[in-house]
Protein backbone atom coordinates (compact mmCIF):
# COMPACT_ATOMS: atom_id res chain seq x y z
CA UNK A 1 0.00 0.00 0.00
CA UNK A 2 3.04 2.28 0.23
CA UNK A 3 3.16 3.37 -3.40
CA UNK A 4 -0.44 2.65 -4.30
CA UNK A 5 -3.06 5.33 -4.82
CA UNK A 6 -6.45 4.09 -3.69
CA UNK A 7 -9.72 5.81 -4.54
CA UNK A 8 -11.96 6.42 -1.54
CA UNK A 9 -15.70 6.86 -1.62
CA UNK A 10 -17.68 8.58 1.11
CA UNK A 11 -20.97 6.79 1.59
CA UNK A 12 -23.96 7.64 3.69
CA UNK A 13 -24.74 4.63 5.88
CA UNK A 14 -26.84 3.96 8.95
CA UNK A 15 -25.07 3.39 12.24
CA UNK A 16 -26.19 0.93 14.95
CA UNK A 17 -28.77 3.47 16.18
CA UNK A 18 -30.24 3.98 12.72
CA UNK A 19 -28.69 7.44 12.26
CA UNK A 20 -27.19 8.37 8.91
CA UNK A 21 -23.43 8.81 9.10
CA UNK A 22 -20.63 9.22 6.59
CA UNK A 23 -18.29 6.30 6.07
CA UNK A 24 -15.12 6.11 3.96
CA UNK A 25 -14.91 2.98 1.82
CA UNK A 26 -12.55 1.55 -0.77
CA UNK A 27 -13.15 -0.85 -3.68
CA UNK A 28 -13.65 -4.48 -2.66
CA UNK A 29 -11.11 -5.76 -5.21
CA UNK A 30 -8.32 -4.59 -2.87
CA UNK A 31 -8.81 -7.56 -0.57
CA UNK A 32 -7.86 -9.92 -3.39
CA UNK A 33 -4.46 -8.36 -3.94
CA UNK A 34 -1.56 -10.44 -2.64
CA UNK A 35 -0.01 -7.59 -0.65
CA UNK A 36 -3.31 -6.59 0.99
CA UNK A 37 -2.83 -5.48 4.60
CA UNK A 38 -6.27 -5.11 6.20
CA UNK A 39 -5.02 -3.55 9.43
CA UNK A 40 -2.92 -0.93 7.69
CA UNK A 41 -5.70 -0.08 5.25
CA UNK A 42 -8.30 0.22 8.02
CA UNK A 43 -6.05 2.56 10.01
CA UNK A 44 -5.36 4.71 6.97
CA UNK A 45 -9.04 4.71 6.01
CA UNK A 46 -10.08 5.79 9.52
CA UNK A 47 -7.56 8.67 9.48
CA UNK A 48 -8.81 9.75 6.06
CA UNK A 49 -12.44 9.52 7.17
CA UNK A 50 -11.71 11.65 10.25
CA UNK A 51 -9.97 14.30 8.13
CA UNK A 52 -12.92 14.39 5.76
CA UNK A 53 -15.45 14.63 8.62
CA UNK A 54 -13.47 17.51 10.16
CA UNK A 55 -13.46 19.24 6.76
CA UNK A 56 -17.23 18.85 6.41
CA UNK A 57 -17.87 20.21 9.93
CA UNK A 58 -15.54 23.14 9.37
CA UNK A 59 -17.19 24.01 6.04
CA UNK A 60 -20.65 23.79 7.59
CA UNK A 61 -19.56 26.16 10.36
CA UNK A 62 -18.04 28.65 7.93
CA UNK A 63 -21.10 28.45 5.68
CA UNK A 64 -23.43 29.20 8.63
CA UNK A 65 -21.28 32.26 9.41
CA UNK A 66 -21.47 33.35 5.77
CA UNK A 67 -25.25 33.17 5.87
CA UNK A 68 -25.45 35.04 9.18
CA UNK A 69 -22.88 37.75 8.58
CA UNK A 70 -23.48 41.14 7.10
CA UNK A 71 -21.30 42.31 4.24
CA UNK A 72 -18.25 43.65 6.15
CA UNK A 73 -15.56 40.98 6.31
CA UNK A 74 -17.77 38.33 4.73
CA UNK A 75 -15.32 37.97 1.85
CA UNK A 76 -12.78 36.49 4.30
CA UNK A 77 -15.23 33.71 5.15
CA UNK A 78 -15.47 32.75 1.48
CA UNK A 79 -11.68 32.69 1.34
CA UNK A 80 -11.54 30.54 4.50
CA UNK A 81 -14.10 28.16 2.98
CA UNK A 82 -11.89 27.74 -0.09
CA UNK A 83 -8.77 27.46 2.07
CA UNK A 84 -10.21 24.56 4.08
CA UNK A 85 -10.81 22.65 0.84
CA UNK A 86 -7.38 23.61 -0.50
CA UNK A 87 -5.63 22.41 2.67
CA UNK A 88 -7.52 19.11 2.66
CA UNK A 89 -6.58 18.54 -0.97
CA UNK A 90 -2.93 19.43 -0.41
CA UNK A 91 -2.59 17.19 2.65
CA UNK A 92 -4.22 14.31 0.77
CA UNK A 93 -1.95 14.57 -2.29
CA UNK A 94 0.87 12.47 -0.91
CA UNK A 95 -1.26 9.92 0.93
CA UNK A 96 -2.19 6.46 -0.26
CA UNK A 97 -5.88 7.38 -0.27
CA UNK A 98 -7.56 10.06 -2.32
CA UNK A 99 -11.10 11.22 -2.87
CA UNK A 100 -12.18 11.42 -6.47
CA UNK A 101 -14.97 13.94 -7.15
CA UNK A 102 -14.42 15.87 -3.93
CA UNK A 103 -16.83 18.61 -5.00
CA UNK A 104 -19.66 16.10 -5.46
CA UNK A 105 -19.19 14.73 -1.95
CA UNK A 106 -18.86 18.18 -0.39
CA UNK A 107 -22.01 19.38 -2.14
CA UNK A 108 -23.93 16.48 -0.67
CA UNK A 109 -22.37 16.60 2.80
CA UNK A 110 -22.24 20.35 3.45
CA UNK A 111 -25.49 21.46 1.83
CA UNK A 112 -23.70 24.03 -0.30
CA UNK A 113 -23.85 24.28 -4.06
CA UNK A 114 -21.25 22.95 -6.43
CA UNK A 115 -20.95 26.45 -7.85
CA UNK A 116 -20.12 27.94 -4.45
CA UNK A 117 -17.57 25.25 -3.68
CA UNK A 118 -15.85 25.76 -7.04
CA UNK A 119 -15.90 29.55 -6.68
CA UNK A 120 -14.40 29.44 -3.20
CA UNK A 121 -11.70 27.03 -4.36
CA UNK A 122 -10.91 29.27 -7.32
CA UNK A 123 -10.93 32.37 -5.10
CA UNK A 124 -8.47 30.73 -2.69
CA UNK A 125 -6.20 29.57 -5.52
CA UNK A 126 -6.16 33.03 -7.13
CA UNK A 127 -5.50 34.75 -3.79
CA UNK A 128 -3.28 32.34 -1.82
CA UNK A 129 -2.31 35.04 0.71
CA UNK A 130 -5.27 36.11 2.83
CA UNK A 131 -3.54 39.47 3.38
CA UNK A 132 -4.18 40.27 -0.30
CA UNK A 133 -7.95 40.00 0.17
CA UNK A 134 -9.56 43.45 0.34
CA UNK A 135 -12.26 43.58 3.05
CA UNK A 136 -14.02 46.38 1.22
CA UNK A 137 -14.63 44.24 -1.84
CA UNK A 138 -17.47 41.75 -1.95
CA UNK A 139 -17.06 38.13 -2.93
CA UNK A 140 -19.03 38.93 -6.09
CA UNK A 141 -16.42 41.57 -7.00
CA UNK A 142 -13.77 38.86 -6.84
CA UNK A 143 -15.93 36.47 -8.83
CA UNK A 144 -16.09 39.10 -11.56
CA UNK A 145 -12.32 38.92 -11.92
CA UNK A 146 -12.33 35.22 -12.76
CA UNK A 147 -15.81 34.60 -14.15
CA UNK A 148 -16.72 37.86 -15.76
CA UNK A 149 -19.28 38.51 -13.02
CA UNK A 150 -22.16 36.74 -11.42
CA UNK A 151 -25.46 36.88 -13.25
CA UNK A 152 -28.52 35.12 -11.87
CA UNK A 153 -30.49 32.79 -14.13
CA UNK A 154 -33.37 35.25 -14.14
CA UNK A 155 -31.12 38.13 -15.20
CA UNK A 156 -29.54 35.97 -17.92
CA UNK A 157 -32.98 35.14 -19.30
CA UNK A 158 -34.01 38.81 -19.22
CA UNK A 159 -30.80 39.77 -21.05
CA UNK A 160 -31.38 37.08 -23.71
CA UNK A 161 -34.93 38.34 -24.27
CA UNK A 162 -33.72 41.95 -24.65
CA UNK A 163 -30.95 40.87 -27.02
CA UNK A 164 -33.41 38.84 -29.09
CA UNK A 165 -35.75 41.87 -29.36
CA UNK A 166 -32.86 44.13 -30.39
CA UNK A 167 -31.70 41.73 -33.10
Amino acid sequence: MKDAKIVVQIKQVKDANGNEVLKATVPMNLIFQKDFDARSLNEELKRFENKYLRLVESLKNIFSLIKARERKGKVLLYWMFGDEIYEFTEKSKNGALFLENLTTYLTRDTGTSEKMINRCRKFRSRYPDINNVDLDKSFNNYIETFEGGYISTKRKQERQIREAKDA
